[in-house]
């Protein structure tokens, strides 16, 4: 199975968003920041017949809120930045995924160079609704778009899941 990955900005933004706020879970930080912060301001409203507590209160909301909005500002800023470095406003050919049932069965090439890997050097693969995500590492995947399918996405899965054992195997 050969697949010519044309990859689009929105593509991209929903396995960028996957990868780093699903997967990794960074959104843990920001979320526990707001919280710390937020419950400290609570403590502070308590006390509003103390003076200063509602100034303080207000500063430590305005703070736990603001940062983690920040966070999240700053990161699909970025998202949207590497659409741009990369030429993906419009949709375009950034490499070419061939899969067969060998053991040294996942070839990859772009312009530049061309690489194999084995099926069982393979981290992880997701199956989401419009893309698989094949990790041959936990920081390194292949964004295989159903839409550069030549055949269905439910053959694309059925081989994933025949070479790779099931706990490697997610469907989103």
């Amino acid at each position: 199975m050969t697949i010519d990955v044309n990859l689009s900005a929105d593509q991209f933004r929903s396995f960028t968003i996957f990868d780093v706020l699903r997967r990794r879970k960074q959104w843990k930080g920001p979320a526990l920041f707001a919280l710390i912060l937020g419950c400290s301001a609570a403590i502070c409203y308590s006390m509003a017949e103390k003076q200063g507590a509602i100034l303080l209160g207000n500063v430590l909301l305005a703070i736990g809120l603001g940062i983690p909005c920040a966070y999240f500002a700053m990161f699909f800023a970025s998202v949207h930045r590497q659409i741009i470095e990369k030429g993906l406003r419009r949709p375009q050919k950034v490499y070419t995924v061939t899969l067969t049932e060998a053991a040294e069965g996942i070839q990859a090439s772009n312009d530049r160079e061309q690489m194999t890997y084995a099926w069982k050097s393979v981290h992880h693969a997701y199956r989401a609704l419009t893309a698989t995500y094949l990790y041959l590492t936990p920081e390194r995947a292949f964004i295989l778009p159903h839409t550069c399918l030549e055949g269905e996405a439910e053959d694309l899965w059925k081989l994933i899941t025949k070479k790779l054992p099931p706990e490697k195997c997610t469907v989103l």
